[in-house]
């Protein structure tokens, strides 16, 4: 039997509100009434609580019991009108009333972005069932989605265009499932979302990771690496998140290139990427968590799809050339652009004109 007194919080509140769903829809014989939780003063709290009290103590006419959801509240977040002075008292009564709540009454609190350091949140936490959405959990928490999304929409997503599908949109939950279904139709639901079908329909969310120029850079389309180099600078003013992705790709794919060069293959796979790690994991030391500087860290799946025609002295150039871009964007903050379109043509004419092998 579930607890009537139920807090469910985490950083991601599409999750947090898909789990409370779940729980709800297990209280069978129950009604459900939503509140809005979001609370900008203290009048605004004080009718919140006077609905959530009247809806707790009113039965309904056909159900034996009764729920009360309050839904994506900020009453946790430390700019919350229950850290005032006037909001404190309300919260003293609101809580007494909790403590003791009406027979056949469930109460569910969903919450993101919650300060674990408020007055408010040690007393609901010591009052209701907590359960937390850990922020380490995330990268399974969307892969389960996208695996239930598959199976809602009859389709299937190669793992490599699942993983770029999670960057493209910057691991955004709700716009994940609602680009999903975009995807599955324009696959009439049915057969497999592929990679390229990802990276031709799926918009990118721009963030730290911003990765359609990178993606246009590597394959040698400089003129589409332009275009949406421009698009990017229109909108922020700045490159450096370009150029950190660059540098990002870059180390990977030296890796990848050196690996291939050892091994004397010409793709790499899971397997091919499991033995490699058993044969040179002690030049790359002990394997943490995810990281640009141990190809061994990251997703076999994307590590396989990551390709360029690029040889192996270009990409070591290109690492000093990223060097040299930093550099200059610091001294010229106003000529990003030019700076970023200038590394395009430098690269283009280099893969023209091979010069002398580089060694490090």
């Amino acid at each position: 039997m579930e607890p009537s007194f139920q807090f469910i919080f985490g950083s991601d509140e599409f999750f947090v509100e898909l789990k409370a769903k779940a729980v709800i829809e297990t209280l069978a014989g129950t009604s459900l009434e939503v509140i809005d939780g979001q609370m900008n003063t203290v009048v605004d709290m004080k009718r919140v609580f006077e609905i959530i009290v009247e809806g707790l103590r009113t039965v309904d006419f056909f159900e034996p019991r009764k729920c009360v959801w309050l839904r994506n509240t900020n009453l946790f977040t430390n700019t919350s009108p229950a850290i005032t002075e006037a909001g404190q008292d309300i919260i003293e009564k609101w809580l007494h009333f909790l403590k003791r709540l009406p027979d056949e009454t469930y109460f569910f609190i969903s919450a993101s972005m919650v300060d674990k350091r408020t007055k408010l949140f040690k007393t609901i936490q010591s009052l209701a069932c907590c359960t937390e959405l850990e922020e380490a959990e995330q990268g399974s928490r969307l892969c389960a989605l996208i695996e239930k999304l598959s199976g809602q929409y009859a389709v299937t997503m190669d793992p490599d265009a699942a993983e770029l599908f999670i960057q493209k949109l910057n691991g955004h939950s709700r716009m994940i499932s609602n680009e999903f279904e975009k995807l599955a139709c324009f696959n009439n639901f049915r057969g497999t979302i592929t990679r390229d079908c990802v990276l031709g329909n799926t918009p990118t969310v721009p963030n730290d990771e911003f990765f359609e120029p990178v993606e246009a850079f590597y394959a040698g389309d400089f003129k589409r690496y332009l275009q949406s180099l421009g698009n990017h600078y229109l909108l922020h003013k700045e490159v450096r998140s370009i150029l950190s992705t660059l540098q990002s790709r870059n180390r990977l794919l030296l890796q990848i290139a050196y690996l291939r060069q050892k091994r004397s293959v010409v793709s790499l796979d899971k397997q091919s990427l499991t033995s490699m790690e058993q044969t040179f994991q002690e030049f790359f030391g002990p394997i943490g968590a995810k990281n640009t500087f141990c190809v061994f860290s990251q997703n076999p799946w994307y590590v396989s799809r990551l390709k360029t025609h690029f040889p192996y002295e270009v990409l070591l150039q290109l690492q000093m050339d990223f060097v040299e871009v930093f550099d200059q964007l610091l001294k010229e903050p106003k000529n990003a652009y030019p700076i970023m379109e200038n590394l395009a043509w430098k690269t283009f004419a280099r893969l023209k004109n091979p010069q002398k092998k580089l060694t490090l």
